[in-house]
């Protein structure tokens, strides 16, 4: 048996893939082989080494400095600041692209060639030579110790953002033009059971051959992102949403988007979703006189919740409302949740809200689409729903309008009665 890792490019998204390691890590997962492409090269060679430390430290003080000589300025998190950024890398594409000799000291000072040729992990990356666009696959008994360096820099030269990198008398850029995820590479290789980490950027993935394969991929939940910006604090938030992702297909933590203790999702269902359906039944504004409203109800996500079966299904449905229920109230999503805690600041910030006083007024003129996914409008459901049965003409109506969003206050309903 022999395990790979494959990891994609993606630029500065590449620290989600450390995170992704230190999962690995803790969960005792080793490997046999790793390949890479564009920054995954790079983070590669770091993982045939077994320099986790030294990775960490790298990524975890990211920034423009440590990959070009060009300087940029501009803050990424102002409107005004990344236009700036952008406009930085668009003058370089027309003069070739950014230049990346500071990116090489950086590999250089990583780099310990030593160490790469004494593992006893098998090493390969892709890169492409142009102009000719021919891809070139090189394992580490194929690349001469002299010139490591120069094919990860070549394999990451993402042009016509970066220089092309030439080696001798050619010229090499980004192997994800020919292979952003080289899976088929690993395999190639002796593989029998691949972990694809996959940032889902920009580049050409190649069908997987071999289909009997065991293959685990982890790529993000959220939003990790450009691949254009190279700033510590966005690739700390990445490495945490690597580890949080990574921990989750292995079942350790719980979550899709927002990332919950192991178990405590499960927990969260087991205790309330029978009131939870208690309270939908009592709050849904069906009457049988009104056949249309009953026909809509039916074919909404609302159906899901009128007879349910307990089952992975539901289970998946309610856990999924939850999420947007904590998108919708700003809940910070780099962070490891109590789900105790969770439903208290849940509570608390449905309690600091305060209605909008022009809600009513441009849900009567139709004005539909600004009040999709709000808070309001779940703030507002849920207190109609505390004043039924007084406002059942008003929730036959906002049911259907905002199905997901009456779910949501159904939810806040159910775990403030308990907390009462």
């Amino acid at each position: 048996m022999a395990r790979a890792i494959v990891l994609s490019g993606g630029g500065s998204k590449g620290a989600y893939q450390i995170g992704v390691w230190k999962a690995l890590r803790k969960l005792d997962i080793s490997y046999d082989i790793v390949t890479g492409t564009s920054v995954g090269a790079l983070n590669a060679v770091l993982m045939v080494q077994r320099d986790y430390i030294k990775a960490v430290w790298l990524w975890y003080n990211m920034s423009f400095k440590k990959i070009f000589k060009n300087k940029i300025s501009g803050d990424y998190y102002t409107k005004e600041g990344k236009n700036l950024i952008y406009k930085t890398y668009a003058h370089a594409i027309l003069d070739g692209g950014m230049n990346i000799e500071q990116l090489e000291m950086t590999v250089q000072k990583a780099l310990n060639v030593k160490k790469v040729y004494h593992s006893p992990i098998d090493f390969g990356i892709v890169t492409v030579k142009y102009p000719e666009l021919k891809p070139l696959q090189l394992r580490k008994n194929n690349i001469p110790k002299t010139l490591l360096k120069d094919y990860l820099i070549a394999s990451a030269s993402c042009f016509p953002a970066f220089q092309k990198k030439k080696i001798g008398n050619s010229q090499y850029i980004d192997g994800g033009l020919y292979d952003n995820l080289p899976i088929n590479l690993a395999i190639d290789m002796g593989a029998t059971e691949v972990i694809a980490v996959d940032l889902e950027e920009i580049g050409r993935k190649r069908k997987v051959k071999n289909q009997n394969i065991p293959i685990t991929y982890i790529s993000p939940n959220n939003d990790i992102g450009s691949f254009l910006i190279f700033d510590k604090t966005m690739a700390r938030r990445c490495m945490r949403f690597g580890y949080y992702d990574a921990m989750k297909v292995y079942g350790k933590l719980d979550g899709k988007k927002y990332t919950f203790k192991q178990g405590q999702l499960q927990q969260n269902y087991d205790k309330y979703f029978n009131q939870f359906v208690k309270n939908f039944r009592l709050c849904l504004p069906i009457a049988s006189k009104n056949i249309f409203l009953e026909n809509m109800m039916k074919i909404s996500v609302l159906k899901c919740f009128i007879e349910p079966v307990k089952n992975s299904h539901t289970y998946q449905l309610w856990n999924k409302e939850i999420e947007h229920l904590g998108e919708i109230f700003h809940q910070e999503e780099c962070k490891i949740y109590n789900i105790h805690h969770w439903n208290k600041q849940i509570i608390a910030h449905y309690q600091m809200l305060q209605q909008d006083p022009v809600f009513e007024q441009e849900i009567k003129k139709n004005q539909i689409k600004k009040w999709l996914h709000n808070e309001y409008t779940v703030h507002y459901l849920c207190d109609l729903m505390m004043h039924y049965p007084k406002k059942q003409k008003s929730l036959s109506h906002l049911c259907l309008l905002f199905p997901h969003e009456f779910l949501q206050a159904v939810y806040i309903k159910t775990i403030m009665e308990d907390a009462s």
